[in-house]
This record gives C-alpha cells, sequence and structure tokens, in this order.
C-alpha cells in the first residue's frame, strides 16, 4: 500500500460524516448562542443594586467594549461602560422591605419618568435622514406632504380626554418624513399661564367623526394636555423630547386618575 497517498475511502469507513457535522453544528450554534448572549449586554450592563449601588459582575458573558461611530458627526460611543446615570429618580419603597414596590414622589407622577413613564436619556438632537436633514417636520414646513382626499383632516378638531373634556384643538401634524406617516399632532392649549403648543403622539389618538370629527385621547384627561413636556423649539423635537413625551402619554394610563393604580378586584 502507498501510505503517501490519503485513503478517504478506508478513511470514511471509521468515521460517521453525518455525526461530525451534526457536531459541528451543535459546537457552531452554541457558540452563536454565546455570542449574541454576549452582545445583548452593551447598553444597560454592567447591571446595579438597586439597594446599595453595587456594579454586578458578568464575568465571561460581559463582553469587551466596542466603540461605534454616530452617524451625521455626533461623535463616538463605547460600550458597554461604566458610566451611570446621574438623574435622581423621584421613587420611594411603598413598604420597608426589599424589592417592595416603589411609588412616585413628584406633584405630578407623570412627570417623574418612573414606571410606565419611564424613558431613556437619548441625545438631545432631532433625528435626521440619511441626507442630514430633521426627520420630523411640522407639515407646514413639507410641501410634499398633505392630508389626502377622503380621510378626516384633524387640522381645526378639538382633542377629547378620557374625561370627556376638551383639551385643545389641533393646529398642525408632525409628519416623519422617512416614513411618510403623522407622528405628532401640535396642540394648542390654554391654562392660567396663557395659550401655547404641545405635541401629542398620533398612536395615543384615536380619530372620531360622530357626530362630528375630534380626536379621543384614553391616556390622559382633557385639562391634562397643558401638562405636556414642551419642545424647545417650535418647529422641531428632539430624540430626548420625544422620549419625555411618549413618557408622559404612557404614564397617562397608569397615574392619570387616582383609580387606575388600583387592584380591578
Amino acid at each position: 500500500m502507498d501510505y503517501t497517498q490519503f485513503d478517504f475511502v478506508n478513511f470514511t469507513t471509521h468515521l460517521d460524516l453525518a455525526q461530525v457535522l451534526l457536531y459541528a453544528f451543535w459546537l457552531f450554534f452554541g457558540y452563536l448562542l454565546f455570542y449574541l448572549q454576549r452582545e445583548t449586554r452593551r447598553e444597560g450592563y454592567p447591571l446595579e443594586s438597586d439597594e446599595t449601588g453595587n456594579i454586578y459582575e458578568h464575568g465571561i458573558y460581559m463582553p469587551e467594549p466596542k466603540t461605534f461611530r454616530l452617524p451625521h458627526g455626533h461623535g463616538d460611543v463605547t460600550v458597554p461602560n461604566y458610566e451611570r446615570e446621574a438623574r435622581e429618580l423621584a421613587l420611594q419603597p411603598s413598604e420597608p422591605w426589599s424589592g417592595a414596590p416603589k411609588d412616585p414622589t413628584g406633584d405630578n407622577p407623570m412627570l417623574d419618568g418612573v414606571g410606565p413613564g419611564a424613558y431613556a436619556l437619548r441625545a438631545d438632537v432631532p433625528d435626521l435622514l440619511n441626507s442630514g436633514a430633521v426627520k420630523i417636520r411640522p407639515m407646514r414646513m413639507v410641501e410634499a406632504f398633505g392630508i389626502p382626499d377622503g380621510d378626516p383632516n384633524p387640522i381645526g378638531c378639538n382633542v377629547v380626554g378620557v374625561d370627556k373634556q376638551v383639551g385643545g384643538t389641533i393646529v398642525d401634524v408632525w409628519v416623519d418624513q422617512a416614513e411618510s406617516v403623522i407622528r405628532y399632532y401640535e396642540i394648542k392649549v390654554s391654562d392660567e399661564e396663557g395659550a401655547r403648543t404641545v405635541l401629542m403622539p398620533a398612536n395615543f389618538a384615536v380619530v372620531k367623526t360622530r357626530p362630528d370629527t375630534y380626536l379621543y385621547v384614553h391616556a390622559i384627561k382633557g385639562s391634562q394636555f397643558a401638562d405636556v413636556p414642551l419642545t424647545a423649539k417650535i418647529d422641531e423635537i428632539t430624540m430626548l423630547e420625544e422620549e419625555k413625551i411618549m413618557g408622559y402619554f404612557g404614564a397617562g394610563y397608569f397615574y392619570a386618575a387616582p383609580d387606575r393604580p388600583e387592584p380591578l378586584l
């Protein structure tokens, strides 16, 4: 026998090729799960204790820091890191034991950014298109967008809260130029501090057409529209402002009325 040549036929008689491929797939799939689990720990990690503030050690499950270059010249970000949020949460434990539910302590819990109103500290800059232009704009500033014929035009309609009280009047709609959808309704509100405009996420409103066209909002009461967080500019909204406004309406489902946090039975 010429041992200088590899005898593939005799070699495979002692090897189950299908079984080897199966084991290879298991190894690959196991590594893939491990890799994906590590990658999920780039944001929000390492965890810290609510009671002591100590940082948990995640061992081999914590990935090595990776630097991501943000678009439009917004710098770089390296994650994971040990930077902690500096904001103080307006919360206090409802009971003295560890793990007890926490209650908001602010005058208006919908502005505290806790519970269903919690939000992430996103960048305080507008979301941009690939071209670098601001993505979400009032319809009055973008000629390419308008309300289709046959659809109810919300501009000029009243906004009614869960208590059936009018909270304001819609003066414009803000459109997402990338997705071609309405993102916010611009509402004129007034109280003892005067008249101003606030934004309401479109997904919190239902257009009613009977008997007259109006927008119904189940999340908050009519009087609570005046407390919606404001934007720094009248024709622009930053990603952080989006978080705060969305958090306000989200918190309304739980904090808008005293009976909402209570049990059903």
